[in-house]
């Protein structure tokens, strides 16, 4: 009986002990529940706009409802289990940009400081603002990509391959043995050709690949081609070297104008052929436009001083196109976010979907909807390779005379 009884008060000090250390514990640790803080109502999603869907990562939702905040730093929106950035909010409307999550049946739930419970769940669509696509190998490098009328991507890889990669992703081989090494740039032209800017030793050509694979030369130039584009007459604007050439119909070509820089791209956008590139010795770059008269050129005038741009400072344009608004895209080495979007009007510019589009762009090729396709040169981790990137741009692009 007495061990029984010394049993059990070494039992109830033991007990006592641990009571005693556990209390030490919780007054140590500030809790995460304040009894005296006010419920507030709990928040309710009424609609979300636009209705059909946005873009992950960049496009900005309006959330309607009740019980929300007019405190931004009060105001918590989930999509699934990622925060989106809370813009503007008052206490029946939220503005909010997306994070990077995408699907068809996103969960959106919102919570408000001090407020006991969640929304309730809506369900939305976020497409994704950029993807890769294409079953690419780590040692494909891509340079020249042309989209045909329904969307197909054609990429010429620098191992004298053209690869066709579907709207689906599905990626085969379109030409497996070019008579070059690759292709600075291609442009889609009628019936399904695609014209091809070539330079490689005495090869300096524009060359044909036709819908049945089979590869010939449209004409040779006496300067190494970079760019072309095609004008509304179907006339071919070729920049090689430092000149431009005008390639006809006939496959005439006549030299039309020179410029003090190796050009490195070329398109034609609302009457006028846009050029530029760099003197790699006096670092001079520059954009120019020329206005189209017929087979002609007006004079040239500077749209873009690069070099005098302190927001391009260190980097390189590899290549430009236009949206159906008007505004410049460039396609640039600059890090971490490579293209920008240019307007000509008052020289103002901002990165296009900054933190998602990473350095080198090389080429880009517009579809005939609002898909903008580009090609991403980088280093990994056996050397150089490259990414197919599909933008969603949510508008389309400048008219291209090519596709017929």
């Amino acid at each position: 009986m007495e061990k029984f009884k010394l049993l059990r008060m070494s039992i109830f000090f033991i007990g006592f002990g641990i009571m005693i250390l556990m209390g030490c514990q919780i007054d140590a640790t500030e809790s995460l529940y304040d009894p005296d803080a006010p419920e507030g109502s709990t928040p309710e999603i009424n609609s979300v706009s636009p209705a059909d869907g946005a873009l992950a990562g960049v496009g900005e939702v309006t959330i309607t409802g009740n019980n929300f905040s007019s405190n931004t730093d009060e105001v918590m929106v989930f999509f699934n289990s990622l925060k989106g950035h809370v813009l503007e909010a008052s206490t029946t409307q939220l503005v909010v940009r997306a994070p990077n999550v995408f699907g068809d049946s996103i969960q959106i739930k919102i919570a408000i400081h001090k407020t006991e419970l969640f929304s309730n769940i809506y369900i939305y669509k976020l497409r994704p603002a950029v993807d890769e696509i294409g079953n690419l190998m780590d040692d494909d490098v891509g340079f020249g990509i042309a989209t045909d009328m329904t969307g197909n991507l054609y990429v010429s890889f620098s191992d004298k391959e053209i690869k066709k990669i579907m709207p689906s992703g599905e990626t085969s081989t379109f030409v497996p043995n070019t008579t070059f090494l690759k292709a600075n740039n291609m442009k889609m032209g009628p019936d399904n050709t695609i014209y091809a800017a070539v330079a490689a030793g005495r090869i300096k050509k524009i060359a044909t690949i036709d819908a049945d694979c089979k590869e010939g030369t449209f004409t040779s130039i006496p300067a190494s081609p970079r760019d072309l584009d095609f004008d509304a007459n179907g006339n071919i604007w070729v920049a090689a070297d430092g000149d431009i050439y005008l390639v006809k119909p006939d496959k005439s070509k006549t030299k039309i104008t020179s410029f003090p820089v190796l050009l490195r791209f070329l398109r034609v956008f609302n009457g006028y052929v846009y050029m530029g590139g760099k003197d790699e010795t006096t670092e001079e770059a520059k954009i120019w436009r020329a206005e189209i008269h017929g087979e002609q050129l007006g004079d040239a005038e500077v749209v873009l001083d690069v070099a005098a741009a302190g927001w391009l400072e260190g980097s390189n344009i590899y290549c430009i196109t236009f949206t159906g608004d008007g505004e410049m895209l460039l396609g640039t080495d600059h890090s971490p976010d490579a293209i920008f979007v240019y307007r000509e009007v008052d020289g103002s510019h901002n990165l296009l979907y900054p933190g998602l589009i990473e350095s080198t762009i090389y080429s880009m090729s517009w579809d005939e909807g609002n898909f903008l396709y580009v090609v991403r040169q980088f280093e990994g981790e056996d050397g150089n390779t490259s990414k197919i990137l599909r933008l969603d741009m949510a508008q389309e692009g400048a008219p291209y005379f090519g596709r017929k």
